[in-house]
Parts: structure tokens; C-alpha cells; sequence
């Protein structure tokens, strides 16, 4: 990790510093002398650092070098941060050689010298002050004696040799892949749809041994799933087992049922488990003030006879006091025998190996895995790290480390630091940083691959995909199992969110040791902490951070619950005292997320180094201007700002701005004309089409962010006309992948449009016209189409022909009457074709004056289709048998009359139906 910052130091010596004090600082005051000495010490520091952080988890003395050679590594960060808002500050109001004329006057005359000049002087200084503690740093290296090795190569493994393909897969709740618990499994689902067993099941053991993984076997197995009406799962952890946190945290898995004005949570989960068979999973409970649970556990017994509680938790104790309150059935989770946990070993080592390979090999793999004790996440972590190393050599290598001999407490705490031992150097940080997550926190993962890019670890080429190289780090991260549960994008088949389980958090937390600090509430004494993590309790008043204590912080975090929606403009909300932001210089993330502010102070534009900035969840109506002044900003989050109604109108100003979120600021309804000059932009997450006012955009303002990816949501078109769609060049957005247009009732402007023919994702709202866009069926590489309120069509548009159309939602077709093969948009005289040929999910809603529907016998329909829904036509009378003679496992018919009467009532509608085993009517 330490590798990983001198390199970045170095680079960024080389490409900034230095060409500011060649020309116009070291003839006064030989800083070029003390830079190249600080160079010629870093540089030979870095030649050992390789050996030295394969060595530091086996000797104490090695690990305190270490966090010396770090924290000066931070010093020095400082100092080229202090010189680079010096020269910005004198360069704004001196000509060149003026310039040099003051710098003499500074440091030759230095009690004359303007206030302005006197910042460069103290920052030369200071690099002297800090060469001499990295020379006593680089004479301190000689008594370990290492090697001279460079991790060039090991680098490169992060960028070239990690698959870059974002096609993951998760290994997680598929019953294929879990070894050893098939018994427990069924003997704990028979318990679960038995009536007569007990409402609580506790499954308890220690971190590591697969609490989780059995739990989620069960959760999504058939009889499960069949057997109760509704299921969710909850994660806890330490940080959210007292009670008032469980049920909100329940609340935020359940459907809203209702007003949610003066409701409790209690209120909300008695109302959600209302005469309803439910499965409820509470994941890694911690809490031992269990009396407190009882109001929540008589909410939940309000459920219909047969609802289940499954916890899981390390402490046995817990459970013994949960039986205390409600009958509860105990079950001790115990270790994997070597032969289950070979095969967990072997499936991820010897993935896509060669028969021959895992021949030869396959008794040193039996060795290692021997070494994992019989614990999951430790034969999950080393396999996962086994499978790339590709000879015999490495694998001996492994097997012979000498962490296995250390004593680290915890049996997993060896192979978890074995695989961070082996991470590539960038990847390291990129892992470490992780320990300022409390934890249990589910992590969204693009937002972590911006904060890792705020801190300077995904590079400082603004040019380059930053982005690209930080998820190939964490889809490196997920394969090595260091990140664990990930979500999937069903779309796109990349990591949506992901834990860390707590003993891989426990290993992130030791290495970032006097790093990173999480606590609750603000602390007295930060000490020497770059990275702060403050959580809120509820009611607590908002903390104002000791400006002794806080002006080295690199990342500051404070974590409170308040639930934007919920926010009511009131006493309670949060106004910043001017000097909040004052001593903050070295920020370069700054979390405020969800904490009641009602405005933010001009004082932010001293954030001189803050890239990262997110205050979503928050009820201010505007920004400061003063927010533009931020010239290193390159992430702005703004999500569900329900009261803002603009923004800063010198947002042009923002260069380095990549990523705008501006979801659910339903207040917001026009963009700033400078957003047309946000060229380096990636993220977009709306953008509203102004009126005819010159200070806003127009949807023409789109023609210069090319770099636009992921989603883009475009609004309010009929405030646009032809020649502006083409001035959009939608075209050219090649990047963006999912399009929403609300089209307003506009209809002949969207025939201007031409969209990127590789979008795969596409919405669009209120389209006006009695037609539809003759674009719609040319974007071959579509996967997923949802069409809302489009009034005036009178015909649905020839979606069949899209050929890799995989979910199709038509809503609110008021004017169609009938639906025929014009739907299906391929020649019915071709017994060769085939209509919707990857469809699997299609839904039909809102088309009240359906009628019929037909389907032509000619040509093959649907071939993969496994879900069907028509919600909201009252006046269908039936479903085509051609339909119904399809592979469909799930039908949904829901207010519909006419389908109700003919699919239920006992007769021939109800035989038509009668082989899809999974339906609902109603």
C-alpha cells in the first residue's frame, strides 16, 4: 500500500512540481536542491518497498517503519497540495514576472513580503522540514536488509491479467456451488414450513464458518419460496442491534402500506405482517439487550400461523436470551470436513484450469486447503487467490509462506492476510479504504469507485477511464472473495453493491490502523487519523468538527439516518456555521449526506482539494455559487434533494466535474446553460429541458458531452424542436446504455432524435403521437423496452423483430382496442421467423379498452418467455391459447374482471391455465 503512494508522489513530483520551481522558485531559495534530495530518498525507499510489505505482517519492526515512511508520504501529499493552491492563488492576480520578482522579495526580505507570497515560502520550508525525516526514514531501511525488487509486474497483473469483462457471476445462494451444509439445509427448511416448530430459528457459530451462505441456501429454495407469501432479508451487524435500528432497518425492505405520516417502524412492520405467512431473516444480530425486542417481536407475531424468523448471529448467548422471550429453536453451525472444504477450495483455484494442471497440483492443493481449517470464507479467500497462479512454483510458494506459522488469533485471519499479501500494490489502498464503512454496510459500488478516484487511486490522468480502471479493481476484489454478497445487475452483469464480511473488515481495519477512525459521535482527538467516520445517533444535534483536530483529513463521513422523503422544512433541520468548512484544506471527500441541512455555507469554495462532495438526502432549496470555485471537484451528488430548485449558475466553471446525480430533484426543473460545458462528464442522471429562458438548457446542449455513459434520462421534449434533436446528436452518446425520455405529449420532435444503436435500455413517457418513432425497431442491440402512457396510439409498435429483446412493459395504451400480429413485426408468411425470440418477461398494464388479442398461427412466438402479467385491462376478455401454450412458470393477472371470471371459475379457462404451476389472480 505504502509502494502504491510513493509511485503516485513520484508522478506527480515529476509532472507538477517540479516545472513550477524550475522556473520561477529555486534561484532564490535552492528548493530544486531539497527536491532532489527528497526524489533520490523516495526513489530508493520505493526500490525496497515490495519486499518490505511482503514482509511487515511478520515483523512488528518492519510495520512501524512502514507507518512512518506512510504518514511522511501523507506530509509530503500535503505540501504538494499547499503549493499547488499557493501558485493558483498568486497566479490569479501577478504576471510572470512579477511573480519571481515577489518570490526574491519573500524570501530575501521575508518581514516585507506580501501576504500573498508568504504561503510559499512556509511551503518551501516545510519541504526541507520533511527531506530530513525521509532521509532518517531511508538510513532506517539498511537494518532490514531487503531486496531490491520492483512490482511493475504485479501492478500490471491489476490492470492486464484481471479479466476485464464485467460478465460476473455470484456463486452466492446457488445450491450448486455450496458444499457441505445439503443435510442442515433440508433439516432447517422442514423445521421452517412446519406449523408445529418454533417461530425463531437461531443459527449461530463462529465468523466465517457460513452462517450467512446457509441462510441464504435456505431463503431461496423452492419450498420456501412456495411456502410462505412474502419473505425479506435484513443485514444487521454490530452497528445495528439495538432495537429502534432493526425495525427501521425491516422498514426498509417492506412495501410502503399506507400513509407513512406518524407511523412508527413498529407501526409500519405490524402492518406489512398483517395475517400474512411470512419468512423474516435477520442476518448477523449482535445485540444483548434483548428485552428492548420485545415490542418488535409481538409486532411480528401478529403474522399469520406458519411465519418464521430465521437470526443468525456468532454469540450463543443471543440466542439463549432470545428463547427467554419466544420459543426458539438453537443451531450450532460447525466446521466443513477436509473433504467439503477441499471441494469449496478446488472450485475456485482450479477454475478454467487444465486437467492436466489440476492433476499435477491437486495434492498441493489438498495441503493448502488443509490449512483453511474447515472455514468457508477462508477456503473461498485462498482458492480465490490460488487460481492465479498458474505453476507448480507459485503454488509451493503458498503453501510454505511463512504467515501460516503466525499467531493472529482468528483461524481466517491467516489466509485473509495471505490474499491481501498478494493483492497488486494500487489494489491495496483501493481494499484498505474499505475499513471506513462501519461495518455491515451494504457498499454501492459505483459510488465507492468514486470515492477511491476522489482519494487519488484510480490515477490523475483526468483523460483517462478512471472509472474502467477502478471496477476492474473491484471485480478483482469480488473474484478474490474479499468482497462478499454482491449484487448483480441482471442487465449488465455488473456489481450493483456488495459486504465485506466482518473478519475481512476486521484484517482492512488492522492495516489502516491510526488511519481511519468510525465512531459515534465526534470525537475529542482525531490524532493523526486521515480518514473520519463520524455516525449519528438518532436525535442527536449536528457536530461541528474541532478545527485542531480535523485539518489533515483526507476523507470526513458524518452518518446520520434521517430519511429524505420523511424531511419536513422544520426547527429540526441543520443550518452549517459559516467556519464549518474553514480548516478542512486537505479534504478530498466529504460525505453530508442525509443530516437535515437547510443550506450550505459560502465557506465550501475553501475546499480547494475536495473531489468528492455528497449532499443528497438533504432539504436545502439551492447551492452557493461559491460551490463552483471547487477546481479538483470531480463528483457532485445531489440525489433526492426533493426541495432544490436550482443550480449554481457558474457550474460551468467545475472542469473536472464527471459525475453530476441529480435523481429525484423533482424541484429541479431546468439545468444551468453552463452544464453544456461540462465536457469531461460520465454521469448525467437527468437532465430537464428548460423553457425558453437563455440561462437554461436546451436539449441541443447535449451535443458536446460525448462522454456521457450508463444512464441518461432527457425530460420535458415538447419544450424542443426538430433541429434541436438533431443538434443532441444522441448518436454520438455510444457510451449511454439506458435512455429514459419523457417525452411531455411531444410527438414530431421525436422523430429527430437518433439515438446510439448501442443502447440496450430504453423508457419512454408520455409520448403524444397517434403512431410511434420510426427509430424504435432499427435499436437491434435493445434487451429491455418499457413504454408508459402513450394515449393517443392506436397500435403497439413491431417490438418482435428486436432480436435481443429480453423484458418488454407496455403501460398505459389508452387508446388500443385490439393487439395483432403489427405487434410482432416480422412477415407472417415466413415459417422461418420467429417473433420476440429472447423475450423471458413481458407485462401488459393500464390499456383499459383492451379488447382482444391474437396471435398469427404462422411463425414461431416467445420461445423463452418464463413470465407473463396483465394488470389493469378490465376489458380483456382472454388470453390467446398460442400465448398460454408458451413456456410460461409465472403468470400474473391482477384487476383485470373479465380474466378473473374466465381463469378462475372452475371450467375450460381455468383448465387453460392449469399447467402453469406459479400464478396469481386476483
Amino acid at each position: 500500500m505504502a509502494e502504491d503512494l510513493i509511485r503516485v508522489l513520484l508522478t506527480k513530483f515529476a509532472s507538477v512540481l517540479i516545472d513550477h520551481v524550475r522556473d520561477e522558485f529555486n534561484q532564490v531559495v535552492n528548493v530544486k536542491d531539497d527536491l532532489e534530495k527528497l526524489i533520490k530518498a523516495l526513489n530508493s525507499i520505493h526500490a525496497k518497498l515490495y519486499d518490505a510489505e511482503k514482509r511487515e505482517i511478520e515483523q512488528e519492526s518492519i510495520k512501524v517503519w512502514l507507518k512512518d515512511l506512510k504518514f511522511t508520504s501523507y506530509d509530503i501529499e500535503d505540501a504538494l497540495t499547499d503549493w499547488n493552491t499557493a501558485i493558483l492563488e498568486v497566479n490569479g492576480n501577478t504576471s510572470r514576472s512579477n511573480l519571481r520578482k515577489m518570490m526574491s522579495l519573500a524570501f530575501v526580505l521575508p518581514c516585507f513580503c506580501s501576504h500573498r507570497m508568504s504561503p510559499l515560502r512556509k511551503i518551501a520550508i516545510q519541504i526541507r522540514s520533511i527531506n530530513q525525516k525521509l532521509e532518517s526514514i531511508d538510513a532506517r531501511k539498511n537494518a532490514f536488509h531487503f531486496a531490491s525488487i520492483y512490482s511493475d509486474q504485479n501492478d500490471a497483473e491489476a490492470v492486464l491479467i484481471e479479466p476485464q469483462s464485467e460478465n460476473l457471476t455470484t456463486p452466492y445462494a446457488d445450491p450448486s456451488t455450496i458444499y457441505g451444509r445439503d443435510r442442515e439445509k433440508d433439516y432447517l427448511t422442514s423445521n421452517l414450513t412446519s406449523e408445529s416448530s418454533p417461530p425463531i430459528v437461531f443459527i449461530w457459530g463462529m465468523g466465517g464458518i457460513g452462517k450467512t451462505t446457509l441462510a441464504q441456501l435456505i431463503f431461496n429454495c423452492v419450498e420456501v419460496e412456495n411456502h410462505f407469501e412474502d419473505k425479506k432479508w435484513v443485514s444487521l451487524g454490530r452497528t445495528n442491534s439495538e432495537v429502534a435500528r432493526v425495525a427501521k432497518a425491516i422498514v426498509e425492505v417492506i412495501p410502503e402500506n399506507g400513509s407513512r405520516e406518524f407511523q412508527t417502524s413498529i407501526d409500519r412492520i405490524r402492518g406489512w405482517v398483517n395475517q400474512k405467512r411470512f419468512l423474516l431473516v435477520l442476518d448477523d444480530v449482535w445485540a444483548e439487550d434483548l428485552i428492548s425486542w420485545k415490542p418488535l417481536f409481538l409486532a411480528l407475531s401478529e403474522g399469520a400461523p406458519g411465519s418464521k424468523i430465521v437470526i443468525t448471529s456468532r454469540n450463543e448467548e443471543v440466542g439463549k436470551k432470545i428463547k427467554a422471550i419466544k420459543d426458539t429453536f438453537i443451531h450450532p453451525l460447525s466446521f466443513l470436513t477436509d473433504a467439503d472444504s477441499l471441494k469449496i477450495f478446488s472450485r475456485f483455484a482450479f477454475a478454467g484450469k487444465s486437467i492436466e494442471f489440476c492433476e499435477n497440483l491437486k495434492d498441493i492443493g489438498s495441503k493448502i486447503s488443509d490449512k483453511c481449517r474447515g472455514l468457508p470464507l477462508a477456503s473461498e479467500t485462498v482458492g480465490s487467490l490460488m487460481v492465479l497462479k498458474d505453476t507448480k512454483e507459485e503454488w509451493e510458494h503458498i503453501l510454505n509462506d511463512n504467515i501460516w506459522k503466525l499467531e493472529l488469533g482468528n483461524h481466517v485471519y491467516k489466509p485473509l492476510m495471505l490474499s491481501y499479501r498478494y493483492l497488486p500494490s494500487p489494489m491495496k489502498r483501493c481494499f484498505c479504504y474499505c475499513a471506513n464503512f462501519p461495518k455491515g454496510t451494504k457498499i454501492d459500488a459505483v459510488n465507492l469507485i468514486q470515492i477511491w478516484m476522489a482519494q487519488g487511486y484510480l490515477g490523475y490522468d483526468e483523460t483517462d477511464e478512471m472509472e474502467v480502471r477502478g471496477r476492474g479493481y473491484l471485480n478483482s476484489l469480488v473474484r478474490r472473495s474479499l468482497f462478499q454478497y454482491p449484487e448483480i445487475d441482471k442487465d449488465h452483469r455488473t456489481v450493483l453493491r456488495f459486504k465485506m464480511h466482518d473478519l475481512v473488515h476486521d484484517v482492512a481495519s488492522t492495516l489502516m490502523e491510526n488511519e481511519c477512525l468510525t465512531v459515534i459521535g465526534m470525537p475529542d482527538n482525531v490524532g493523526q487519523n486521515r480518514h473520519l467516520t463520524v455516525a449519528l445517533e438518532d436525535n442527536t444535534t449536528f457536530p461541528v468538527p474541532p478545527i485542531e483536530l480535523t485539518e489533515k483529513l483526507y476523507t470526513f463521513s458524518i452518518q446520520s439516518f434521517h430519511d429524505c422523503p420523511q424531511i419536513v422544512v422544520s426547527q429540526d433541520c441543520v443550518t452549517l456555521p459559516p467556519e464549518f468548512f474553514s480548516h478542512l484544506r486537505y479534504l478530498k471527500t466529504l460525505d453530508l449526506s442525509r443530516n437535515m441541512l437547510l443550506m450550505i455555507p459560502d465557506d465550501v469554495a475553501k475546499l480547494k482539494s475536495l473531489r468528492y462532495l455528497n449532499l443528497s438526502h438533504n432539504p436545502f432549496y439551492e447551492l452557493p455559487e461559491t460551490v463552483c470555485s471547487l477546481p479538483n471537484l470531480q463528483t457532485l451528488k445531489l440525489t433526492a434533494c426533493y426541495h432544490l430548485t436550482k443550480l449554481p449558475q457558474s457550474i460551468g466553471n467545475l472542469e473536472k466535474l464527471r459525475h453530476l446525480e441529480i435523481d429525484e430533484t423533482t424541484s429541479l426543473e431546468a439545468l444551468p446553460k453552463g452544464v453544456a460545458k461540462l465536457t469531461s462528464l460520465r454521469t448525467l442522471s437527468r437532465f430537464p429541458i428548460g423553457n425558453n429562458d437563455k440561462a437554461s438548457c436546451h436539449l441541443g446542449d447535449l451535443k458536446n458531452l460525448n462522454h456521457l455513459r450508463g444512464r441518461l434520462k432527457i425530460e420535458g421534449l415538447n419544450q424542443a424542436d426538430e433541429s434541436e434533436a438533431k443538434e443532441a446528436e444522441l448518436e454520438m452518446k455510444e457510451h449511454v446504455f439506458d435512455l429514459h425520455i419523457n417525452c411531455s405529449l411531444a410527438s414530431s420532435v421525436m422523430d429527430g432524435l437518433k439515438l446510439n444503436s448501442n443502447l440496450g435500455v430504453l423508457r419512454i413517457d408520455r409520448y403524444g403521437g397517434q403512431g410511434f418513432p420510426n427509430w424504435i425497431a432499427d435499436l437491434t442491440n435493445l434487451k429491455k423496452v418499457h413504454l408508459h402512457e402513450w394515449g393517443n396510439c392506436i397500435n403497439l409498435p413491431p417490438l418482435g423483430k428486436l432480436p435481443l429483446l429480453k423484458i418488454l412493459h407496455v403501460e398505459g395504451f389508452k387508446a388500443v382496442t385490439r393487439v395483432g400480429s403489427e405487434f410482432l413485426g416480422v412477415e407472417t408468411s415466413s415459417s422461418s421467423s420467429i417473433a420476440f425470440p429472447k423475450l423471458e418477461k413481458l407485462k401488459f398494464s393500464g390499456m383499459e379498452i383492451w379488447e382482444e388479442w391474437e396471435v398469427n398461427m404462422n411463425i414461431e412466438i416467445m420461445p423463452c418467455i418464463y413470465y407473463l402479467s396483465i394488470s389493469r385491462c378490465k376489458n380483456l376478455k382472454s388470453l390467446p391459447q398460442e400465448v398460454l401454450g408458451l413456456p410460461i412458470k409465472k403468470l400474473r393477472i391482477s384487476r383485470c374482471d373479465l380474466l378473473k371470471q374466465r381463469y378462475q371459475t372452475e371450467g375450460e379457462g381455468e383448465r387453460e391455465v392449469l399447467h402453469i404451476s406459479n400464478k396469481r389472480i386476483h
